[in-house]
């Protein structure tokens, strides 16, 4: 999933200057972690990058990647897998079993909470910050859940289990794969993005792909044509979104996802993390898989010198930015992940 990985499209992008990225620098400072820790997501707000995992980490740097501080906010060692924040810098973590901290402040001061329903804390997969400060997470059991106060209290969303009776026909044809209603209604849902404070999209089990228009509220599930699991989308524009998931699946949509199209990838393995612009999309996975696209050219596999799973990517409009995975994989490209440079991992 992201584990997942949140949709940094629509969050402020990260500045690396030329002559502040300084790999030694980050190297020794991420010394801190150890090849146990996993890294899941990654974005930025404001000049300050921040990067969340396991064991409860949450790492900010404040020089582009050229150093890095752990921050000790979450005080306890669950798993953090996801980090978003909107253009005002309210932003927000989720993780296992149903934990959420929130800031106001661009990550300066962050509160806590728990998610809780009946007792029941669902694991939160990935989280957004909508521009009217909104939070919206999505998680096991086909949770959604959505807060108006920054965290303080959280209601219940809801998606619809079956397709719309004018949903288009698969190529062929054929149905939707994968059509169980009550398996779906169940789905983890695995990443959730908005590109607006209404419209936002949702992926997960089951080839599930909906789309909410009333900022989070209910989604309405949209014909994939697949019943592979899916682990991330980015959005480019209100209309042209990508989906990644497992056995290399990788899925264009670019009428807001009336229909979706199947990209070849040339590759099996999982794929658990995207990001895309206009100029350039990048989608890492498992085995340090590492796809790249320039503009609408094919999806070409990149070599890294990874061998544990990459699953978060922040990139700046200029291809600058990182890569973060197992194993405490820290990656820094200059040219939209068609290089990068290994600053921790093992």
């Amino acid at each position: 999933m992201r584990p997942h990985v949140v949709a940094t499209f629509v969050l402020g992008l990260l500045s690396l200057g030329s002559s502040t990225l300084t790999p030694a620098k980050a190297e020794q400072q991420l010394r801190m972690l150890s090849h146990r820790d996993r890294l899941y997501d990654a974005t930025s707000v404001g000049g300050s990058l921040f990067v969340v995992g396991h064991p409860g980490r949450v790492l900010r740097s404040r020089d582009g990647g050229a150093t890095y501080e752990s921050l000790n906010v979450a005080k306890h060692d669950e798993a953090l897998f996801s980090v978003a924040f909107n253009d005002k810098g309210e932003g927000a973590i989720v993780g296992r079993s149903g934990f959420v901290l929130t800031t106001l402040d661009k990550g300066d001061t962050w509160s806590s909470t728990v998610v809780k329903f009946d007792k029941e804390k669902p694991s939160l997969f990935s989280v957004d910050v909508l521009d009217d400060g909104a939070i919206v997470a999505v998680g096991d059991f086909g949770v959604i859940v959505r807060s108006t106060d920054h965290g303080k209290t959280w209601t219940r969303g809801s998606y619809a289990t079956e397709l719309p009776a004018d949903a288009p026909k698969c190529p062929g044809g054929a149905a939707a794969e994968g059509d169980n209603e009550d398996a779906i209604g169940e789905a983890r849902l695995t990443d959730v993005a908005f590109v607006n404070a209404q419209q936002g999209y949702l992926v997960g089990e089951f080839g599930l792909i909906a789309r909410s228009d009333d900022g989070g509220l209910t989604f309405k599930r949209q014909n994939s044509c697949t019943d592979r699991q899916l682990y991330s989308l980015a959005a480019i524009s209100p209309t042209r979104l990508l989906a990644v998931g497992a056995d290399g699946t990788v899925l264009e949509t670019t009428d807001a996802g009336t229909s979706w199209s199947v990209l070849p990838t040339g590759t099996i393995e999982h794929l658990f993390g995207v990001w895309a612009d206009a100029q350039r999309a990048v989608a890492v996975g498992a085995a340090g898989t590492m796809l790249v696209r320039s503009g609408d050219g094919p999806l070409n596999i990149t070599q890294t010198d990874v061998h544990s799973w990459l699953t978060g990517v922040s990139l700046d409009a200029k291809g600058q930015g990182v890569i973060v995975g197992g194993r405490a994989y820290v990656l820094t490209t200059r040219d939209g992940a068609k290089t990068q440079t290994r600053i921790s991992g093992e």
